[in-house]
């Protein structure tokens, strides 16, 4: 796979200081990052990743294995890594993403960015309390009425049969991933952590945020939103002034204080 495939949307910049890989959430593609480039300071180097049976890369089979898409992940970062540092942003699944990244590339990543998640090591199930089947074991009409209960899915998009066509194999392939995903207890970063958790999510609370402290043998912080689960858009500009403030001290390249 070629890197304008995994990263449609970079703008490669002569010298940057840092490059950013930003992880969508399930069904997510890259787009969700696209306005990031000309928001964040010159000096970082956006690299919105396009998974798997979305986006430019809707014609490939979506991946439900998080070792073989990180697999397939790690192969189109791997060139990215010629001295300059690395942090990864992930929200919601794309936090777990990033974690296991981060973790391949351990002490080349400067910072990891978990948004919207729970640590690794807590199971995801994403049925309801009147169904708590594995999503593999679903049909589509069955998928598709838990993706009204759970929300985040626009009903004019639940309602449009030939999109649905498109874009439940992706959704279902990343809900598979998720709830197939298991983690070694002693899996550790080397690199720090910042975690963004919204006070009203009742996936990913502020207080499930705790556990990625956990995960790391640097610093870790949480940040908290007065917001739902999906914050991306609606706190943006928080989002990106709070990474700046993580990644100053790699941009300047001298120790932080205070």
């Amino acid at each position: 796979m070629t890197s304008s495939r995994a990263f449609p949307f970079r703008r490669g910049q002569a010298q940057p200081r840092l490059r950013l890989v930003c992880v969508p959430y399930a069904g997510g593609a890259a787009a969700l990052y696209r306005a990031w480039r000309d928001l964040v300071a010159p000096a970082i180097e956006v690299c919105a990743v396009e998974l798997p049976g979305r986006g430019v890369r809707f014609r490939e089979p979506p991946i439900s294995d998080m070792a073989r898409l990180c697999d397939d992940l790690a192969a189109a970062i791997e060139p990215l890594l010629d001295g300059v540092p690395l942090a990864i942003f992930g929200h919601s699944m794309g936090a777990r993403v990033a974690f296991e990244l981060a973790h391949r590339f351990d002490r080349r990543v400067a910072h990891l960015f978990a948004s919207g998640s729970p640590a690794p090591g807590i199971q995801l199930h994403h049925g309801t309390a009147g169904d708590r089947r594995p999503t593999a074991q679903l049909d589509d009409d069955a998928f598709k009425q838990r993706l009204r209960e759970l929300g985040g899915t626009p009903p004019e998009i639940l309602a449009n049969d030939e999109l649905m066509a498109r874009v439940l194999p992706v959704v279902r392939a990343d809900f598979v991933l998720l709830e197939q995903y298991h983690v070694d207890p002693q899996s550790r970063l080397s690199c720090p952590i910042t975690v963004f958790a919204g006070r009203d999510d009742s996936r990913a609370p502020p207080t499930a945020a705790v556990a990625w402290a956990l995960r790391t043998t640097a610093a870790s912080r949480i940040v908290e939103l007065d917001a739902g689960h999906f914050f991306l858009e609606s706190h943006r500009s928080r989002l990106l002034r709070e990474i700046e403030r993580d990644l100053a001290s790699t941009l300047t390249g001298r120790a932080r204080t205070g």
